[in-house]
């Protein structure tokens, strides 16, 4: 029997995965999509998720592909007015078509058994927990059956009515060195340099695009005007493919987990991508996890519980500050007050710079520590 199953492949997963393998542990990752796909995401990854990244020993290799450092924050209101912020840590632009690509080979080169393309078509707790996994080339339905099931599929409980929505760019007038937030009438958008081009993230109400006939490019044609500083620095960009579009999620650590089923990253809970926490948040999350199972299994003592509510801990102060965030520069008469704040050196510095920090105390502690 394997020790551990891990139901998707992104950076949660693999995360979870390697450190797993690294303690000599069974893994197999099931993965619905073949890779390299893109996934809609700010793609800005923490400093948080860096620091998981150098302790699995991979960071040079994620580095190598290209991540752009990232040590600034700028905030621009409708009006063009802005307030520049330097990031208390760095962050890394880099698209997901790289990093979960270059993770997952990293993962499967590290021992971990790779079922792809397959999909996850139930999970079941238990004493073994098991999951029934289509083989997407022949159509047969094979139930897996592990000690512990890791859900790290992005596929948590909590859509808004929110869409997130991205589309990847060239020529765009932007510094190679910052992310930038757009405050925008009713939501917000936000820029980042990436490997090869300019990422550019949305989130849109989805009465928005329900008022353009579901057109995204009248959509987002609509909401780049807003924004005079927005508008300006797409003015000569070129766009590289089509927008794409996803429910956005937003819920926090729910109770009740399945008897040896833990869910990590986006399954575990959802925060506003303001923050540019989430992929750090998974990455960080996966690495918990794979500590707390490698106890247990170990002859350690029920972790289920101690987990969650770690994981609880984790995310409560980043959901409520990237909530309120997101909300301010959704409103041009808020985002105006919060960046002469943030001008002045008043509150929003303080507030940013609690984000992308690791909390120490939230790593998983084994009862021997």
């Amino acid at each position: 029997m394997l020790d551990v199953l891990i139901i998707g492949g992104g950076p949660a997963g693999t995360a979870a995965g390697m450190a797993l393998r690294r303690r000599g542990r069974s893994v197999m990752i099931v993965e619905q999509r073949r890779f390299p796909r893109d996934k809609v995401c700010g793609e800005c990854l923490s400093s948080l998720g860096i620091g998981v990244l150098e302790r699995l020993g991979v960071a040079g290799a994620v580095r190598g592909q290209g991540a752009r450092e990232l040590r600034r924050a700028v905030l621009y209101a409708t009006d063009g007015r802005a307030c520049e912020l330097n990031l208390p840590q760095a962050m890394w632009g880099i698209s997901r078509r790289v990093l979960d690509a270059t993770l997952l080979s990293t993962a499967t080169d590290a021992g971990t058994e790779l079922f792809q393309p397959a999909r996850c078509e139930g999970i079941f707790g238990g004493a073994p927990p098991h999951a029934l996994v289509r083989d997407l080339t022949n159509n047969t339905v094979h139930r897996i059956e592990a000690q512990w099931i890791i859900v790290a599929n992005g596929k948590g409980q909590g859509a808004s009515r929110d869409l997130g929505v991205k589309a990847r760019f060239e020529n765009v007038n932007v510094p190679a060195d910052a992310i930038e937030l757009f405050g925008l009438r009713g939501h917000y958008g936000g820029l980042a340099p990436i490997e090869d081009g300019y990422n550019a993230a949305f989130s849109v109400p989805a009465a928005r695009l329900r008022q353009c006939g579901r057109d995204l490019d009248a959509v987002m044609d609509r909401a780049i005007a807003q924004n005079v500083a927005l508008a300006r620095r797409l003015a000569g960009a070129r766009r590289v493919g089509d927008w794409i579009a996803s429910p956005l999620p937003r819920f926090g650590v729910r109770g009740n987990w399945p008897s040896g089923v833990i869910p990590v990253g986006n399954a575990a809970a959802a925060l506003e991508p303001i923050g540019g926490e989430g992929m750090g948040l998974a990455l960080y999350s996966g690495e918990m996890a794979a500590e707390a199972i490698d106890a247990a299994l170990s002859g350690g003592a029920a972790i289920q519980e101690k987990l969650r509510a770690q994981f609880a801990r984790l995310w409560r102060g980043r959901r409520i500050f990237c909530r309120a965030m997101a909300l301010a520069l959704s409103s041009p008469p808020a985002a105006r007050v919060i960046i002469a704040l943030g001008s002045a050196g008043i509150g929003v510095r303080v507030a940013l710079a609690a984000v992308g920090k690791p909390r120490s105390s939230a790593r998983f502690a084994t009862a021997s520590q």
